[in-house]
């Protein structure tokens, strides 16, 4: 499989209007994007914010948008998951469920990309990211 880039982190947090301000307070960080979950009708809407530290993303959720969904079970707050752009990720996937690994959720539509989990060693989720056109 081939990876094209590290997109972001993920972060459940109980506040993430709180929490975006200690990042920005302490680490300089940007907000590039607040999402209300009252302002969408999508399934996986969320309260959020997006922050840029250094040169990374980190999503501060009050849910994970595929918990919301009801995709996975409430997950705790915390480490969420790591985010990886891919071109392809069915392939990517064909590849993973041949080798045995864990699947959280199959890939699928969210927005204008298509993102699947799968867990790592340690129970670390990590998330496939497609840009569809």
């Amino acid at each position: 499989m081939d990876l094209q880039s590290f997109f972001h982190v993920a972060l459940k947090v109980d506040d993430p209007d709180s929490a975006a301000e200690f990042y920005q307070a302490h680490l300089d960080a940007d907000v590039v994007e607040r999402r209300r979950a009252e302002e969408s009708d999508s399934e996986m809407a969320v309260d959020a914010v997006v922050l840029e530290v250094a040169d990374k993303l980190v999503y501060l959720f009050d849910q994970a948008p595929y918990e919301a969904a009801g995709l996975v079970d409430e997950l705790p707050t915390g480490f969420l998951h790591f985010g990886y752009i891919v071109d392809d990720i069915e392939d990517a996937f064909g590849t993973i469920t041949a080798d045995d690994v864990e699947v959280v959720m199959e890939p699928a539509r969210y927005g204008d990309k298509k993102i699947g989990f799968f867990v790592a060693p340690g129970d670390i989720r990590i998330e496939l990211i497609e840009y569809l056109e």
